[in-house]
């Protein structure tokens, strides 16, 4: 009876081991998972914003296409959008700027 005492305290301690090595591998993969799914989260947000800003260069160049040249303009500062606006005030916006580049014809 004591020599199995003296096979099962090594064969505990070995498996605990390897549960302890486990838990600790499965902690480190649900942190990564966890990072994973917020740059996944972030990239959708950022993917949506250039798709309304892509839009918003669609309507201004449609309003007045010769008017509309590379380099044109005041810049960057024209075609910015604010990150806290939303799209229906974006849409309004472009809808504002291509009308004043109408009724200027």
């Amino acid at each position: 009876m004591a020599a199995w005492i003296w096979v099962l305290i090594p064969l505990v301690a070995i498996i605990g081991g390897f549960i302890i090595e486990y838990q600790k591998n499965k902690m480190t993969m649900m942190n990564k998972s966890r990072q994973n799914e917020e740059e996944v989260e972030d990239l959708r947000k950022l993917v949506n914003s250039l798709k309304g800003r892509i839009e918003n260069l669609e309507a201004i160049a449609a309003g007045e296409p010769d008017d509309f040249s590379t380099g044109a303009g005041r810049g960057m500062e024209e075609i910015e959008i604010d990150e806290g606006s939303t799209v229906e005030e974006n849409k309004q916006e472009v809808s504002n700027i291509a009308n004043k580049k109408r009724n200027k014809s």
